[in-house]
């Protein structure tokens, strides 16, 4: 493989600081409760379809179809104050072929500024799996082409418009994520009773997760936006999911974002189970007017796996295997009590024809042909009581020694499906116990 340059991430930082002015509109705000709570650090968390909004080379991550919907009701965006009601769908179709591999994205965005006007955005993107692994990670792309339409409380509005959002993503060591993207690269026109133009916006992010960690930062810089100067923001994130033993799992957020036009700090909470995710998230501003802002999402990630579901199965296939090996011991034990029987009873036999080989009660030549018979006998049935012997020993070995084998490799397996810490806790106790 490829060995990767890390000068190459210098260069996003450089594009950051040459962007050039102009009056637009259609800002990042958020756009789920989970990307709020992580102060709008999204552009490098991979695993959620609403990442496509900041960079579309998250998608790629997605190997399942997911759908999410979100209602955020925001005074305060990082561009500055002010007074909407958003809802946005959001939807990932991962596909796996010789030519494609990788996701579709879906999107759809209803913003409604009150006393101003309403923006609406529908968008199809696409990013990449495995475009060019190098020692230790990966490297991907993504583009999303979104139709752009805003009318004013006033009656103008402007022309449909094509936008182009451009990504990339930089995966280390299956933990570390850095993503680089352009929003609105295209800059297309959006004039009104006003010129104005969709704003270019650049995003550097840099995520760390862990299992049911995620630490997320972001850097953005934008262009002006209807009638509000050009702004910067430094957005940052906690998440940490808690799992239960048959509730699903809880997580926690908290996140800042800090910028020249606008500040808040932001917490959240998540409840997800089985396929089924629900979030919330409050904005609580640091400047300007004390107004709280609130979101409210759904998502459901289609074909999720249930751990339970899977423990249940994986402990049931074990009590059938432990029943199947006592019935066949207790069927073991039984043919050999009879084999011993028999075999006691053929000595008895053979002690009764050498007396009378001895007493000469019967014949020498028909004695000894019985008596050779006999000793025949005898030592098949010594040879089956030998062999019955031996398996009933391995049969012993194996419920002990196999059976725990069998435990454990049923306990790794449901460490590798990612089940809940409290689920692998009560297996490592009861093969403990046992």
């Amino acid at each position: 493989m490829r060995k990767f340059n890390p000068a190459l991430l210098l260069l996003p930082a450089l594009f950051l600081s040459l962007l050039p002015g102009a009056f637009a509109a259609f800002e990042d705000c958020g756009f789920s409760p989970r990307a709020v709570s992580l102060g709008g650090a999204m552009t490098a968390v991979a695993g959620d379809p609403v990442s496509q909004f900041y960079n579309p080379a998250t998608l790629g991550s997605l190997r399942r179809s997911a759908l999410s919907t979100n209602y955020l009701r925001q005074y305060h965006i990082p561009a500055g104050e002010a007074d909407q009601e958003l809802i946005d769908l959001a939807a990932a179709v991962p596909v796996s072929q010789e030519i494609i591999n990788g996701t579709f994205g879906f999107s759809h965005v209803y913003n409604r500024q009150n006393r101003v006007g309403l923006e609406r955005a529908g968008g199809l993107g696409y990013g990449s799996r495995s475009f060019h692994e190098f020692d230790g990670g990966g490297l991907e792309w993504g583009g999303a082409l979104k139709a752009l339409k805003r009318t004013l409380d006033s009656g103008s509005s402007a022309a449909l418009r094509a936008a182009l959002d451009v990504g990339v993503l930089a995966r280390f060591e299956d933990r570390y994520t850095f993503g680089f993207s352009l929003l609105n690269f295209n800059r297309p026109s959006m004039n009104t009773s006003f010129k104005d133009r969709a704003p270019l916006t650049a995003k550097l992010g840099f995520a760390e997760q862990v299992k049911g960690f995620t630490y997320a930062i972001d850097v953005s810089k934008r262009e002006p936006s209807f009638g509000r100067p050009g702004s910067a923001n430094l957005g940052a994130g906690l998440e940490n999911w808690w799992p239960t033993a048959r509730q699903g799992s809880i997580a926690g957020r908290v996140g800042l974002s800090l910028g020249n036009r606008d500040k808040t700090f932001n917490w959240g909470m998540g409840w997800t189970l089985f396929g089924g995710q629900l979030d919330y998230a409050l904005t609580v501003p640091v400047s300007g007017s004390l107004r709280l802002g609130h979101a409210l999402g759904l998502l459901y990630r289609f074909g999720q796996t249930n751990p339970e579901a899977e423990y249940q199965k994986v402990l049931a296939g074990e009590m059938r295997t432990r029943q199947d090996l006592t019935r066949a011991l207790e069927a073991g034990e039984i043919k050999q009590w009879k084999l011993s029987e028999e075999l006691r009873l053929m000595r008895e036999e053979l002690a009764a024809l050498r007396a009378q080989l001895l007493d000469k009660t019967a014949s020498e030549a028909e004695a000894r042909q019985r008596m050779k018979e006999i000793e025949e006998k005898h030592r098949q049935v010594a040879e089956r009581f030998s062999k019955m012997q031996a398996e009933a020993k391995k049969l012993a070995e194996k419920t002990k020694d196999t059976l725990f084998q069998e435990d454990w490799a049923a306990y790794e397996k449901l460490k590798l499906g990612g089940a809940p810490d409290a689920v692998l806790m009560d297996q490592v106790k009861r093969l403990l116990r046992e």
